[in-house]
């Protein structure tokens, strides 16, 4: 037969502060860093809670704007600050994955920095090929409107706008 308490010695040992300093501390640490994690909420998150007898706040926005928020703008040391969003971007040239291929984007980047050069420009190899495209736009239709002016150069063929890309925003 067994005792009472042979059984709670048996199952004192599974219990999480069974006099051990260093088991208390990793819990208080783990409580301590999830904590944050769990407050984290946007003014967006805190303006739509319905609070009994004080109405209702409904935003509708865009879901980019997602991506700016929390964001802390500092005139003073933010001299020439990107944030990356999501956005437009024209591709102008696309090849194989040879050398000329790369040397064909190279020169392509080359053209447009010189002839327009306040548009940014992207060399990239894009597995299997080398790509040059250009610019950072939030809409399509900035994206249109400069597409259709590189298309006037005619120094292109295929021109061709690629939605949701990773661009840059210069704050």
């Amino acid at each position: 037969m067994i005792s009472e308490n042979s059984e709670l010695s048996e199952y004192s040992e599974f219990s999480l502060f069974n006099n051990n300093p260093m088991k208390k501390l990793g819990v208080l640490l783990l409580m301590l860093v999830s904590l944050p994690l769990m407050a984290q909420e946007n003014i967006v998150d805190r303006l739509e809670h319905d609070i009994l007898g004080q109405g209702v706040v409904t935003i509708h926005q865009d879901a980019r704007l997602d991506s700016l928020l929390g964001m802390v703008y500092d005139p003073t040391t933010s001299k020439n600050k990107k944030i990356q969003t999501v956005g437009y971007r024209i591709q102008i040239y696309a090849g194989g994955n040879t050398r000329f291929a790369k040397e064909e984007a190279q020169k392509a980047a080359a053209y447009i920095k010189a002839n327009y050069p306040e548009i940014p420009v992207y060399t990239d190899f894009v597995a299997p090929r080398w790509v040059c495209r250009v610019g950072d736009y939030k809409t399509i239709e900035e994206a249109d409107q400069v597409m259709r002016m590189l298309k006037k150069s005619r120094k292109y063929k295929e021109i061709a706008i690629l939605p949701n890309q990773l661009i840059n925003i210069t704050l």
